[in-house]
C-alpha cells in the first residue's frame, strides 16, 4: 500500500460501504444511527446511540473527540422539541476544548431512524 492509499474499516455491509476511511490526514465516517432493533425510539436515545458508535470509531482509529473537525447531523423531525432533545445529548457529549463545525438538517430517513450522524476528524 502506498503512503497515499486510504485506510478503510469494513462496514456492516462491507460490499456497500466502509465504516470509516482515513486518508490525507482526515478520518471520515459512514452515517451513524441508533440501534435499528430498538426503533422506533426517542430522538435523545438515538442520538446517544449514534454518538456512542462515533466514540467507538474514534477509539478504533486511535483518535479522540478533540480530533473532530466537522459533524453533520440529519434529523427526521427538526421541530423545536426534537431539536432541543438532540442538542441536550450532543451538548453533554461534545468536547468543549475541541468543538467541531456542525451542520444539522432535516432529512427523511427510513427504518424508524430519527437521527443520523456523520463525522470528520483529523489524524
Amino acid at each position: 500500500m502506498s503512503p497515499s492509499s486510504p485506510i478503510r474499516a469494513p462496514g456492516i455491509k462491507a460490499w456497500r460501504m466502509s465504516k470509516w476511511v482515513k486518508h490525507g490526514g482526515i478520518l471520515r465516517t459512514q452515517g451513524l444511527c441508533g440501534d435499528f432493533a430498538k426503533m422506533p425510539s426517542s430522538t435523545a436515545q438515538q442520538t446517544e446511540e449514534a454518538l456512542q458508535k462515533l466514540d467507538d470509531i474514534l477509539k478504533e482509529a486511535g483518535l479522540q473527540r478533540k480530533n473532530l473537525i466537522a459533524i453533520t447531523i440529519y434529523i427526521a423531525d427538526i421541530s423545536p422539541e426534537n431539536f432541543e432533545e438532540m442538542n441536550g445529548v450532543y451538548d453533554k457529549w461534545v468536547d468543549p476544548e475541541g468543538l467541531p463545525t456542525r451542520l444539522c438538517v432535516q432529512a427523511k430517513m427510513g427504518h424508524g431512524a430519527a437521527v443520523e450522524i456523520r463525522a470528520e476528524a483529523y489524524c
